[in-house]
């Protein structure tokens, strides 16, 4: 590759967009299918350019990250602040912003968990989670929920359950499933609230049938983000943890997609009353910096401790992550206070469920706070997954300038960063209903 192709900085370089994605696909591994054309020049707010010059409306947050929107000065003032401290240092040694941060979030969590590892992603936060819930138990066997995320590493990935699972082989041993709570299509056929939480109880029997030790711990999202923006009715958490107690098995809430502000609250699970055993966090907590959090309970870090917990990796404790964590932290509690999630996610959500009455290929519109999806149906009689119609019409909004996910296949995940104005949301909605309309005249 010549020298002449690679260009110092954004401002220097003049090679175009086409040759930069020629050299990505050489030089670069297409870890999740072929790289999007849409190359990223600049981003702040809810904004982001590309190398063109268009604007987009960014409707995912930067894959749920910048939850108080793109490039923030706080984080350009901690990263700053960081430079004058010490941005690395080493996992063994502690600084008082490490510190300072461990206790900020432990004030924010409910008074049980008490003891917190600073990490760099989901997944690293999954993987302790996971770790310390057997070596505190002496149990090996895990519980996830059906259409559940929590990340690639080994043991992130065997408890998560979608398609990303298939091609590399036998997973961990010991991990089942429980069908998930997706009411809109449930997997029993059943009705809620008649239903009585059967996805909870039919699956923990079959789990019974099927473990040949004790389980250790059940992990689940507050809301199924990837899995389809599926969040679980009334009670169903209450039910589970009523069932994980019986057998005395320990509750992970993974809110990596939906902490710190997103739905309304500080923490999605606030909303049930149910008091988990260990919280993962990762995505706003660093706001686009790779920065993850867990806390567990004393009872769990004590016994993991006494029998041996061992867990490094070269980016554990940061001095300039925590610096990053700790301006997160002030930002999601302004927030929170605010409403700002409850109020823009109310004006965003009652402007798609007035869509949803215009158009008969969207079946349903759920979620809370700024964590809404948008499910496409063939026609809502019918409620027959349109995956081509979910596809075309978020091609068809990006054209007009707006990003929206897909996930589950049929799925729209709209999380705008928590900062969106009232004319931000009506400009998307705008797009949205236009591209709808393109669609079902072409």
């Amino acid at each position: 590759m010549p020298n002449s192709v690679r260009p110092v900085n954004s401002a220097m370089s003049n090679v175009e967009s086409s040759t930069l994605l020629e050299i990505a696909n050489q030089s670069l591994l297409r870890h999740a299918g072929p790289f999007d054309e849409l190359l990223v020049e600049r981003a702040s707010g809810t904004m982001i350019w590309d190398r063109e010059g268009n604007e987009y409306l960014d409707f995912t947050s930067g894959q749920l990250c910048a939850t108080f929107g793109h490039n923030p000065g706080e984080l350009r003032d901690a990263m700053l602040e960081s430079f004058q401290r010490a941005v690395h240092s080493s996992s063994l040694l502690l600084s008082e912003e490490v510190i300072l941060l461990a206790q900020d979030l432990l004030e924010l969590l409910p008074p049980n968990l008490s003891k917190v590892t600073l990490l760099s992603t989901g997944s690293e936060a999954t993987e302790v989670g996971l770790k310390a819930a057997k070596m505190a138990t002496g149990r090996w066997e895990t519980i996830g929920v059906s259409r559940s995320y929590h990340g690639h590493t080994a043991g992130a990935a065997g408890v998560t359950f979608l398609p990303r699972r298939q091609g590399s082989g036998p997973g961990q041993p010991g991990v089942h499933s429980i069908p998930a709570p997706y009411c809109f299509r449930c997997p029993l056929g059943a009705t809620y609230p008649e239903c009585g939480f059967a996805c909870v109880d039919v699956g923990m029997d079959t789990v019974d049938t099927q473990r040949t030790s004790e389980i250790a711990a059940c992990i689940i999202e507050p809301i199924l983000s990837t899995g389809g923006m599926i969040e679980p009715p009334v009670g169903y958490l209450e039910h589970l943890r009523q069932r994980c107690d019986e057998q005395e098995v320990l509750l992970i809430l993974d809110e990596a997609q939906t902490g710190l502000g997103r739905t309304g609250d500080m923490f999605a699970f606030e909303s049930s009353g149910v008091v988990p055993d260990v919280v993962a966090l990762s995505k706003s907590l660093g706001g686009g910096f790779p920065l993850a959090a867990v806390a567990i309970t004393d009872t769990i870090a004590e016994e993991a401790e006494r029998n041996g917990l061992r867990f490094l990796t070269s980016h554990m404790n940061e001095p300039s992550m925590a610096l990053i964590g700790l301006a997160m932290l002030t930002l999601a509690k302004e927030h929170v206070q605010a409403g700002s999630a409850a109020k823009q996610g109310k004006r965003l959500e009652s402007a798609l469920d007035e869509l949803m009455d215009e158009s008969e290929t969207v079946g349903d519109v759920r979620g809370r706070g700024l964590l809404l999806g948008v499910e496409f149906v063939i026609d809502r009689t019918g409620q027959e997954a349109a995956p081509e119609i979910a596809s075309r019409v978020a091609a068809t909004c990006r054209r007009r300038g707006l990003l929206v996910q897909v996930v589950a296949g049929n799925v729209w995940r709209i999380a705008p960063p928590i900062t969106v104005s009232d004319d931000e949301i009506d400009r998307a909605v705008s797009i949205i209903r236009d591209s709808l309309e393109e669609d079902e005249h072409a």
